[in-house]
């Protein structure tokens, strides 16, 4: 796998709109980190020869000896074979003189089998640690629907992963990096500035707690367990300090967190902390990168979400997954619902082997 994360482009391509989107951003990206591009495609033949054969009892009854289908198998098993990987060449012929125009190396590869598995299969041969790829292709059903190849292209490779949803605008546009100490985060974070320094990016590092999530435990955990329990228990007392220790202390962790992000990938001294909710608050910028860091509340992946429909933004970066990571995991479930429901492209970067940071 290529250590440098842009020297080589996966495009997966279908000819749907958004792919051609896709095509667009990758030759923007590729134009700018001198990358080298593959464009793949997945054909099925398999399955078109399976519903050839389910369709053979309503044939009219002239095709219906034994000998006339056999041959009628070999002729569509032939034609089907044959004129899918033509169509799939098809599809990226055209990008070739495209992505040559402005002086990108472009390569096309094709693959017959089940969609997703002969894109995974691409990737994995040609090792590029740098995949893009539409959010869904001809049967987009609106808001929070994920095509399967995308989805199974996302869970299946540990990458880091373009996801395009719809124009993405990289004329000076606006970034969220999702922070939460974790591993990932942090290298989804160290993503987006290294973006930020081609295009000159606005990167917004956000912060998101639960407390709703905290408190609606505490209150089970109150009823079902301490009162019935016997336990002693001073409600109002408990409950304040329940509320100072989670909301006041996750929020600490929330500036804590963005402060060390200024510190450590900004080079910043990061001493400014923002309240809850203040809404945009620049507090640096190196070069031509301005930053600005929030703490909010509310549900994790819909605040996110909301905020980057607030601001207007261009792409999230957001990693793969979060503090909670076990082995086995393959995609947290922030990050699968970022990917469904935000407002514009996501970068969902690799996992990464350390914790994340210590505070």
């Amino acid at each position: 796998m290529d250590e440098y994360p842009f020297s080589k482009i996966i495009l997966c391509i279908d000819n749907s709109d958004i792919s051609h989107i896709a095509s667009e951003v990758t030759l923007d990206i590729a134009r700018a980190f001198g990358s080298a591009v593959v464009g793949i495609h997945g054909y099925n033949a398999f399955m078109h020869e399976g519903a050839f054969r389910i369709m053979e009892p309503v044939l009219p009854e002239k095709y219906q000896k034994e000998q006339v289908l056999q041959k009628q198998r070999e002729v569509h098993k032939r034609l089907i074979n044959v004129g899918m990987e033509k169509i799939s060449f098809s599809y990226l012929k055209p990008l070739e003189e495209k992505f040559a125009s402005a002086d990108i190396n472009f390569q096309i590869r094709v693959k017959e089998g089940k969609n997703f598995k002969a894109v995974n299969e691409i990737i994995d041969e040609e090792g590029s640690s740098f995949v893009v790829i539409g959010a869904s292709g001809f049967n987009s059903n609106g808001n929070g629907f994920v095509g399967s190849v995308c989805l199974r292209v996302l869970r299946g490779n540990n990458r880091n992963i373009l996801i395009i949803r719809k124009h993405l605008n990289l004329d000076r546009p606006k970034f969220v990096a999702c922070l939460d100490g974790s591993s990932s985060a942090i290298h989804a974070l160290k993503m987006a500035k290294t973006f930020a320094d081609k295009y000159s990016a606005e990167i917004h590092l956000v912060y998101v707690f639960d407390s709703a999530l905290h408190n609606d435990i505490f209150e089970r955990l109150k009823e079902s367990v301490i009162n019935r329990e016997g336990f002693s228990f001073s409600s109002k007392g408990q409950e304040r300090i329940h509320d100072e220790f989670i909301d006041k202390g996750l929020a600490r962790v929330g500036n804590m967190i963005l402060d060390k992000a200024d510190k450590e990938v900004f080079g910043l001294n990061g001493s400014a902390s923002m309240s809850i909710g203040d809404g945009f608050g620049l507090v640096g910028g190196i070069d031509s990168i301005r930053t600005s860091k929030m703490v909010l509340e509310g549900n994790i992946y819909k605040r996110i979400c909301d905020y980057a429909s607030e601001i207007k933004a261009d792409l999230i970066f957001v990693g793969r997954t979060g503090r909670h990571y076990v082995d086995g995991v393959d995609i947290g479930s922030v990050t699968e619902n970022v990917v469904r429901f935000a407002p514009c492209s996501v970068f969902v970067t690799k996992q990464e082997p350390y914790r994340g940071w210590e505070l």
